[in-house]
C-alpha cells in the first residue's frame, strides 16, 4: 500500500511529520484482521455458495429435471378396458346379459407402443435439458461468486476509506483545539480560527457520506453472503491480489457463461429436431381382451393390432419440424453474436485495467510525492511568518484527497481484475 508523508498540529504548538493517512487506515484495518472470525475473501465466497437461496433453487431445479429422464424413453402406461359387447337393446332378448349368444362381458388390456426413434429422440432430448439445467447451475454458481467478490472489495476499500477521513478529522479537531493560541502568538490571522473549524465541519459532512457508502457496501456483502454473524464480522486487512492472464482469456473467450449456456441449449434444440422428425413414424399398439357369454355359450379371446398412419406428413409433422430448425438457427446465430459481445466487453475490461495502473502508477509515483512535498514546503512557510494557515489546510486537503483517490484506484483496480477472474467459467 502507498503512502504520504503528512504533517500533524500536536500540543506545544509544535508542527512534526507523521507517518501518511493511508498507512494508519492500513493500521487500522489490520487491528481488524486479529479480531476472531474476521472475514477474508475466500471465507466471503464459501459462505456465499454454502448459504445462496438461488444455487438452492438451480440445485433443485436441476435434480427436477434430472428426474425426468429414467421415464423419458420408457412406453406409455397400459390400459385396462371394462366393457360389455353386443348388448341386445330390442327383441326378445332385449335387456339380457345372458339370453343372446353374442352378448359378453369383456375385460381387456392394451398397450400403445411409440416408435423407437420417438423413444430414443425423448430420451435424448430429456438428457440434453439436465445438462442445460446443470451448465446454468454452473454458471450460477460463477455470478454468486462474482458478486460476493465484488461486495467483498467495494466494502473493504469503503471501510479504509472511513478510517483514512476518520484519520485527518482527528488532526484537524487538534486543529482547530491549537488555532487561538496559534492566533494569540501572532503566527496566524484572525480568520485562521473560523476558517479551521469550517474546514472539520466539512471533512465531518464528508464523513457522514462515507459512512454510508461503508453500510451500503456491508447490506450488500449481507445479500450475498448471507447469515447475520458472518456477514457483521469485520474483513480481514489485506485484499487478496488478482493475476489477469489476457491471452488466455481471449483464447476461451468461449467459455464465457453466456457462451457457454448456448452449447446445452444448442444440443436441446438438435435433440427437439430429432424427436420432431420422429414423428413422421406411425406409432402401433396391441390389445388382449377376453369375452364371457351366458350360460351354455363359450367364451372368446380377442386380439387386436393399431396403427398410426401418418398420411399427410408435410401438413402434420413437417411444420413442427421447421420450427425446431429455426430454434436452431436462431441460437447459432445468437452464439456468433454473443462471441463478439464478449469480445468487447473482454476487451473494454483489459482496457480500463490498463487505464487504472496508469493513473495509479502516476498517483503513487509523482502526484503523492509532489502533494508530500508542497504540504511540508506550505507549512514551513507558514510556521516562518511567510504563508497562511489557509494555504496549509489547502495542501493537507490536496493531499488527503490524493490519498482517498489512490484507495478508490485500487477498489476498481481490483474490482475489475476480479471481474476478469470470473469472466470465464471454471
Amino acid at each position: 500500500m502507498d503512502t504520504v508523508a503528512i504533517t500533524l498540529l500536536r500540543p506545544r504548538h509544535r508542527w512534526i511529520p507523521l507517518a501518511g493517512l493511508t498507512a494508519l487506515a492500513v493500521w487500522q484495518a489490520a487491528a481488524l484482521s486479529q479480531t476472531p472470525g474476521a472475514l477474508d475473501f475466500d471465507s466471503a465466497l464459501r459462505a456465499a455458495e454454502q448459504n445462496s437461496p438461488l444455487l438452492r433453487a438451480r440445485k433443485a431445479s436441476t435434480q427436477g429435471v434430472a428426474a425426468l429422464e429414467a421415464s423419458a424413453a420408457l412406453l406409455p402406461d397400459p390400459k385396462l378396458t371394462l366393457g360389455i359387447a353386443d348388448f341386445p337393446v330390442n327383441g326378445p332378448n332385449r335387456g339380457s346379459l345372458t339370453r343372446d349368444n353374442f352378448t359378453m362381458r369383456q375385460i381387456g388390456v392394451s398397450q400403445d407402443v411409440p416408435s423407437r426413434a420417438k423413444r430414443a429422440a425423448r430420451a435424448e432430448v430429456a438428457s440434453a435439458r439436465t445438462e442445460r439445467e446443470r451448465a446454468m447451475q454452473g454458471i450460477d454458481a460463477l455470478t454468486v461468486r462474482r458478486e460476493t467478490g465484488l461486495a467483498w472489495i467495494a466494502r473493504f476499500y469503503a471501510e479504509k476509506r472511513l478510517a483514512l477521513i476518520d484519520t485527518l478529522i482527528d488532526q484537524q479537531r487538534q486543529m482547530v483545539d491549537t488555532a487561538p493560541a496559534q492566533y494569540a502568538a501572532g503566527k496566524s490571522s484572525a480568520a485562521a480560527v473560523p476558517m479551521a473549524r469550517l474546514d472539520a465541519l466539512a471533512q465531518t459532512d464528508r464523513r457522514d457520506e462515507m459512512r454510508k457508502e461503508v453500510s451500503q457496501a456491508r447490506l450488500l456483502l449481507a445479500r450475498w453472503v448471507g447469515g447475520s454473524a458472518t456477514a457483521t464480522n469485520p474483513l480481514a486487512s489485506e485484499s487478496p491480489s488478482f493475476k489477469v492472464d489476457a491471452s488466455a482469456l481471449r483464447a476461451n473467450i468461449e467459455r464465457s457463461p453466456d457462451i457457454a449456456l448456448l452449447t446445452p441449449q444448442r444440443n436441446v434444440a438438435q435433440a427437439e429436431v430429432r424427436e420432431a422428425d420422429a414423428a413422421k413414424v406411425g406409432d402401433w399398439g396391441w390389445g388382449v381382451s377376453y369375452g364371457r357369454r351366458g350360460q351354455g355359450y363359450g367364451d372368446l379371446v380377442s386380439v387386436q393390432l393399431t396403427f398410426e398412419l401418418p398420411l399427410a406428413p408435410n401438413e402434420r409433422q413437417q411444420p413442427l419440424v421447421r420450427a425446431k430448425q429455426k430454434e436452431l438457427e436462431r441460437l447459432n446465430a445468437e452464439r456468433e453474436d454473443l462471441v463478439r459481445k464478449q469480445t468487447q466487453e473482454l476487451d473494454s475490461l483489459l482496457a480500463e485495467l490498463d487505464e487504472i495502473r496508469s493513473k495509479l502508477t502516476r498517483l503513487t509515483t509523482e502526484a503523492q510525492p509532489l502533494a508530500a512535498q508542497r504540504s511540508a514546503l506550505t507549512l514551513a512557510a507558514y510556521e516562518s511568518g511567510r504563508d497562511t494557515l489557509s494555504a496549509v489546510l489547502d495542501a493537507r486537503k490536496q493531499q488527503t484527497e490524493l490519498s482517498l483517490r489512490a484507495l478508490e484506484l485500487q477498489g476498481k483496480q481490483a474490482a475489475v481484475q476480479w471481474r476478469l477472474n470470473t469472466f470465464i467459467a471454471e
